[in-house]
C-alpha cells in the first residue's frame, strides 16, 4: 500500500500546533495533526490573551468567537502589601495591564481558560477539512530524503499501540509542549536563562469573598506570604501560589501540595478579608523554570514552536500569546517557500527570528518575577521593566 503524503505533519494541539494548522489549513494544504489527549483541554492551563495577540485574532476573524465565551477582561493590575500600622494587607497602588506607551487597539488582558482558546481554533480548522486525530503520538521520525518533495519519514501510532502508521511529509512540526519527543529525538538542549526552579500551585473557582479587588488582577504580599489573583470567566478566579522554590533548603522538585493547603494559605494570605470557595474548576501543582531550546530546527524541514522551545513563570502570562506569533511566522514563510515567492532560505529566519523574542521574553520574565518576589514595586520600577 502506497504511503500517505503530507505537506505538514503537526504533533501536539496546543495553542502553538493549532495556530500553525489553523494558518495552513486556510491556505489548502494537506495537514496531519495528531495529539495524545483523547480531547481538547477541558479545563485550566493558560489562560491570558495579551492586546497585540487580541489583534492577531482580529486579523484571523476569530476574535467575535472568543469574545463569545465572554472572558473576563483586565484593566488594571492591583499591588497589596502588609499594613504598616495594622494587621493585615492594604492596596499600595495600581498598574494599567496595558501599559500607555502600547498603542493597543484593545488595552486589555482577556482572561479565558485554554480549552476555550483551543475549541476556537478547531472549529476553524475543520471548515477546511483538517481534524485533530487523537489519541496519536508519534514514534519516530527520520529526514532520509528518499522522497525529495517529501523528505521527512514519520511514523506515528495510537497511544494504546494497537494502530501504527507511517507517512512523509515535507515538514513536521513539534508543539508538544516541554516534554517534546521531537526536540529530545533531534538532541537539541534546553538552556536554562536562572537556574532557580520554582513550583506553582494553581486553582481555578468560583469564591465568595470581601476582597475588593477580587475582579482585577493582584499581586499580593503578606506576612503569611505571596499571591496572584486573577480573574477568569464564569465568575471564576485563578490563584497562584508560589510553595517551593530550588532556593529552599528543603527543595523539592516533585513536591505537592493539596487543593484544601492552597485554601489555607489564601485565607491566611488575604487576612483581613475572608474568601471561601463554592467550588474548584481546576487544579494543578508543577515545576516552572526558565530555559530556552538551543536551536528550533536542525534542517528547515522539522520544527519546534511553543512550550517546546521557551519555559518561563506565569507572572507575566506570555506563555500562549508568544507561541500563537512563533506559529503564525513559521506559517507565513512554509507558505511563501512552497508558493514559490520566496526562497527555502528564508526558513532559516525562523529560528533566529523567533528565539530572539524569546531570549527577550525570559529576560523581561526574570525581571518581572524579581520584581514582584519580595516586595511591593514603584511605578517606576514596573514602567522600566514593562518597556524593556
Amino acid at each position: 500500500m502506497a504511503i500517505e503524503k503530507y505537506d505538514i505533519v503537526i504533533v501536539g494541539a496546543g495553542p502553538v500546533g493549532l495556530v500553525l494548522s489553523t494558518c495552513l489549513a486556510r491556505w489548502g494544504y494537506k495537514i496531519k495533526h495528531i495529539d495524545m489527549r483523547p480531547e481538547p483541554t477541558p479545563t485550566g492551563r493558560a489562560d491570558g490573551i495579551q492586546p497585540r495577540s487580541l489583534d492577531f485574532l482580529r486579523n484571523m476573524g476569530l476574535k467575535r468567537a472568543i469574545m463569545a465565551h465572554e472572558p473576563a477582561k483586565v484593566y488594571e493590575v492591583a499591588f497589596w502589601d502588609p499594613a504598616e500600622k495594622s494587621k493585615g494587607i492594604h492596596r499600595t497602588g495600581t498598574w494599567p495591564s496595558c501599559p500607555s506607551f502600547l498603542d493597543a487597539r484593545y488595552p486589555f488582558t482577556t482572561l479565558l481558560h485554554q480549552g476555550l482558546i483551543e475549541r476556537v481554533f478547531i472549529a476553524d480548522m475543520e471548515k477546511y477539512g483538517v481534524k485533530v486525530q487523537r489519541p496519536w503520538r508519534i514514534t519516530d521520525f527520520e529526514n532520509d530524503g528518499k522522497d525529495k518533495e517529501y523528505p521527512v519519514e514519520v511514523k506515528i501510532a495510537h497511544v494504546d499501540g494497537d494502530e501504527q502508521e507511517t507517512v512523509r511529509a515535507k515538514y513536521l512540526f513539534s508543539g508538544e509542549g516541554a516534554r517534546s519527543f521531537i526536540r529530545e529525538k533531534l538532541g537539541v538542549g534546553i538552556t536554562h536563562k536562572d537556574p532557580i526552579t520554582h513550583v506553582w500551585g494553581v486553582m481555578d473557582g468560583v469564591v465568595r469573598t470581601n476582597f475588593p479587588d477580587i475582579k482585577m488582577k493582584c499581586t499580593i504580599h503578606s506576612d503569611a506570604g505571596s499571591i496572584m489573583v486573577i480573574p477568569r470567566e464564569d465568575n471564576m478566579v485563578r490563584l497562584y501560589i508560589q510553595v517551593a522554590s530550588s532556593t529552599d533548603k528543603d527543595w523539592n522538585p516533585r513536591k505537592q501540595i493539596s487543593a484544601e493547603e492552597v485554601q489555607e494559605t489564601a485565607k491566611k494570605i488575604l487576612k483581613p478579608y475572608e474568601i471561601e470557595w463554592d467550588r474548584i474548576e481546576w487544579y494543578s501543582v508543577y515545576p516552572i523554570g526558565q530555559g530556552i531550546a538551543d536551536r528550533y530546527t536542525l534542517d528547515e524541514r522539522v520544527f519546534m514552536g511553543g512550550d517546546c522551545c521557551h519555559t518561563h513563570s506565569p507572572k507575566a502570562g506570555q506563555g500562549m500569546n508568544t507561541a500563537f506569533l512563533d506559529a503564525q511566522n513559521l506559517a507565513w514563510k512554509i507558505h511563501h517557500v512552497e508558493s514559490g515567492f520566496a526562497d527555502r532560505s528564508i526558513l532559516k529566519s525562523y529560528e533566529s527570528e523567533r528565539k530572539l523574542i524569546a531570549e527577550n521574553l525570559l529576560n523581561f520574565d526574570n525581571a518581572y518575577a524579581k520584581l514582584f518576589s519580595q516586595r511591593q514595586p514603584s511605578a517606576g520600577e514596573v514602567s522600566s521593566v514593562t518597556q524593556q
